[in-house]
């Protein structure tokens, strides 16, 4: 990337609580779709084999939603953590690691046969919700704090401005 690109790429990213208050609307927005989608799943089929398609609809929504949300994330809040040394490369390659993982996840769950249990369907669907709202509890616990998504970078060992 040349500097001129890279300063460009600079002025148009949004400052860190910008970008944290960005990420932290998504997640409020997931959790109220990832605590439907369990409410639905737990009584979907118990209730009404019928509804089958109607859960296989909310997780293609759901993974869709997360895609474009970990686009978002990796977009708004990597490039604040790799500016951030000593730690924040490490802690943007842990974020992107997750990242992967939940997306294996969540294709898995999308590439579900139809032809399957829909009581595994179920389960799974409730483990993986249950997994991922732990993982934004986490991550806005423990990434998302103004101390350490910040725009006032670190310089180990400077003595003075």
């Amino acid at each position: 990337m040349s500097a001129s690109s890279e300063t460009d790429a600079n002025e148009r990213r949004p400052d860190a609580s910008t970008a944290r208050r960005l990420v932290l609307e998504q997640h409020l927005a997931l959790r109220r779709l990832l605590n439907a989608g369990i409410a639905e799943a737990r009584t979907s089929i118990a209730d009404n084999p019928a509804r089958r398609e109607s859960l296989r609809t909310l997780i293609e929504m759901m993974r869709q939603l997360f895609v474009q949300h970990l686009a978002d994330e990796e977009a708004l809040i990597v490039p604040i953590l790799e500016d951030d040394l000593p730690l924040g490369p490490l802690r943007a390659e842990s974020l992107r690691d997750e990242h992967s993982r939940q997306l294996q996840e969540l294709d898995t769950l999308c590439a579900w046969p139809a032809t399957s249990d829909d009581g595994d369907l179920v389960e799974r669907f409730d483990s993986l919700a249950t997994a991922l709202l732990d993982d934004i509890t986490h991550e806005e616990r423990d990434l998302l704090t103004p101390d350490i998504v910040r725009d006032d970078c670190v310089v180990v060992d400077q003595s003075s401005g």
